[in-house]
């Protein structure tokens, strides 16, 4: 029986081994310039398919880009006879085969096929330069289609790095700086959510209590220092951490290249595997504090997104999008990352309560936010379940706080709401949450729910502040422009009469030849109207007194906020 025990452990192990090089990819990554026109060549070793035709994954649309093999320079079997034919539709580069050939090695080369200056718009597109490179990776690492799928399929992948000089920054979502990555038991969708990156990127090393952080930054910056972006993100990530009771990740990354813009500012981020992925106007009007906010609001959602799941995605964005707003705020002030404490709470918040107040969508059923309408540009439907879902979130927080008298708050609900995600695999549904939260007040917080976030009803916030005890102010001066513009944009059609614009002396019927304005109630606008044949120029402060409540900024607000 001894003999039979230990032939049978080897045979275990014998098909065991097997299974695990059956699920396992290799790649070496080298990269080559000539006449400034830079490639990554990618070399891959996989088991062949028995039937003579394996598929590779390599979308062709992705993340708001389409026509991606276009960055393909060129693909060829290395080891055996074959063919290789692309379906862009399916995202397939397929492979036909002799059905004896065990395993392929497969060559393929990526360039960036982008030749305008690097902005906001194109930074998810392959870049491949003389001095780096930055590729998602989908766009870069082709993927075994019987090995990855079905989804939640398990498997491994190694990587080598081959080539690259030794001052050549090597930083992705799962290593930095090694030449020879391992990278086991992981899906398709973990792997393919990555970010890789190299080249003359300044890598900043932060220890987390005992985890690695790893900051990668390249660019000549006009108005951000790598030391202030760091102690930004070092006080961002302990403090969400401590929040969260979670220093389970070992490592994570964070990645930032400069984008150009003539005028103004923007930013983006990608919350990734293990990582974060940032790219930002690099001119003087960028700013640091919304830096701060990016950082806070995209790393949030580690948790909020992450390890909290939405059971129905859009039907939830009020929680996973609308709590992460909220807490990017509460964090901010409480720590002061970057010396912001609650003033720049009252401020944003106030803000928030505005953009929803305005809206023209402003009491849209939570029903009727689909992925459809909300990616479909539509005015106001995106940032809808944002700013509803952080008033949600203060009520909350503070109701749990007055109902326990201090002992208790929202940030009790998210621990329970993260420990029963990682013990249960509890996603986040409208019945569960309120089951959780009600557990934390002294009447059903079911009828409010159904009324502002079903229902979409506004909040009554004179009601909220004076029963929390806030001092606010009755009205707010939000954005009015005063008129209407035909669908051309060529012509005034209507104006309201008491408006800044008809008292600046703009009239329904007006040619307008020149627009100049920002959605803003604090800067003017700028209009050029044809008059009798003679352009007249026409400006005024696009604002109006709207009976929005308001939190001050006081000491007594700033006192309870800390509390």
């Amino acid at each position: 029986m001894k003999i039979l025990s230990l032939l049978l452990g080897v045979v275990m192990f014998v098909s065991c081994a097997n299974e695990d090089s059956n699920k396992t990819i290799h790649y070496t990554i080298s990269t080559h310039t000539e006449k400034n026109t830079s490639e990554l060549k990618l070399k891959m070793n996989f088991p062949a398919e028995v039937d003579g035709e394996t598929i590779l994954l390599f979308q062709d649309q992705a993340w708001g880009q389409d026509s991606l093999h276009n960055v393909l320079a060129s693909m060829k079997v290395l080891n055996a006879e074959a063919t290789i034919t692309t379906q862009r539709d399916s995202g397939w580069v397929i492979i036909k085969h002799h059905n004896d050939v065990k395993e392929l090695e497969f060559e393929y080369t990526l360039q960036q096929d982008t030749e305008v200056e690097l902005t906001t718009m194109n930074t998810y597109r392959p870049i491949i330069q003389p001095e780096y490179f930055h590729v998602f990776a989908h766009n870069l690492l082709m993927l075994p289609e019987k090995i990855v799928r079905p989804e939640g399929s398990k498997f491994n992948v190694n990587i080598t790095w081959e080539g690259f000089a030794t001052d050549y920054s090597l930083v992705n979502s799962f290593g930095s700086n090694e030449l020879v990555q391992s990278i086991e038991n992981t899906s398709e969708e973990k792997f393919h959510n990555a970010v890789f990156v190299g080249g003359d990127f300044r890598v900043h090393n932060l220890n987390i209590e005992g985890n690695k952080v790893v900051f990668a930054i390249r660019g000549d910056w006009e108005v951000v220092k790598d030391t202030a972006l760091t102690a930004i993100l070092n006080k961002t990530i302990r403090t969400q951490r401590s929040l969260w009771q979670d220093h389970t990740q070992d490592y994570f990354a964070i990645t930032m290249i400069p984008t150009v813009l003539e005028r103004g500012s923007g930013f983006q981020g990608s919350g990734l595997t293990n990582s974060f992925a940032v790219n930002a106007t690099n001119n003087e009007y960028l700013e640091l504090e919304g830096l701060v906010y990016l950082f806070n609001h995209e790393l949030q959602h580690n948790w909020t997104g992450h390890v909290i799941r939405n059971d129905d995605e859009e039907k939830q964005y009020w929680f996973s999008e609308g709590f992460t707003d909220y807490y990017t705020l509460k964090n901010i002030a409480r720590e002061q990352i970057h010396n912001l404490d609650e003033s720049y709470f009252i401020t944003k918040f106030n803000t928030f309560i505005q953009e929803l107040y305005t809206s023209p969508v402003k009491e849209m059923p939570n029903s009727e936010l689909t992925y459809e309408n909300f990616w479909g540009g539509q005015e106001g439907i995106q940032k809808l379940p944002y700013r509803r879902g952080a008033l949600f979130a203060f009520y909350l927080d503070h109701k749990i706080q007055k109902d326990s008298n201090g002992e208790k708050s929202l940030d009790d609900v998210l621990l329970e709401f993260k420990n029963d995600a990682i013990a249960n695999d509890q996603k986040l549904t409208h019945p569960y949450f309120v089951e959780v939260v009600n557990n934390y007040l002294t009447e059903d917080v079911q009828p409010f729910f159904n009324k502002h976030i079903e229902e979409g009803k506004l909040f009554d916030l004179e009601a909220i502040f004076t029963d929390f005890g806030f001092d606010f102010e009755p009205t707010a001066t939000v954005f009015d422009l005063g008129f209407e513009l035909s669908e051309d944009r060529e012509s005034v059609i209507s104006i309201n009469e008491p408006s800044n614009a008809y008292k600046a002396g703009l009239r329904a019927g007006d040619k307008v030849t020149g627009i100049s304005y920002y959605r803003s109630p604090t800067f003017p606008a700028n209009f050029k109207v044809l008059r009798n044949g003679k352009e007249v120029e026409i400006e005024y402060v696009p604002a109006k007194e709207a009976k929005i409540p308001q939190l001050k900024d006081n000491e007594l607000n700033k006192r309870k906020l800390s509390s």
